[in-house]
């Protein structure tokens, strides 16, 4: 599975590339910010949202701490789709003291 880091994924958006961030958190834990940019899928609801996904594109996909962004990544490998998981998650990316977006 490939993965990158918090600080990799910061210097991916600051470079201006376009980046495709999914945030599979619940409803309630995306209320409390998410990374600029980034659209927000719940896990369990990923099989039902596979037309979100274009198979030409990669996308990192972010969670609390990586683990349940790790379980989306191994899925969506299976279907075809290049995802990349984020280390640490939101957890890494708060202690970065990184933006976040309230939505």
């Amino acid at each position: 599975m490939e993965s990158i880091t918090v600080d990799e994924l910061k210097k991916k958006i600051l470079d201006s590339n376009p980046v495709n961030i999914v945030d599979v958190r619940t409803n309630e834990e995306t209320e409390m910010g998410v990374i600029p940019g980034a659209k927000t899928i719940p896990m369990n609801e990923i099989p039902d949202n596979l037309k979100e996904f274009n198979k030409n594109d990669t996308y990192y996909i972010v969670c609390a701490a990586g683990s349940r962004s790790a379980k989306v990544v191994s899925y969506l490998e299976e279907q075809g789709v290049h995802a990349v998981n984020v280390e640490g998650g939101m957890n890494a990316w708060g202690e970065e003291g990184t933006v976040i977006d309230n939505i």
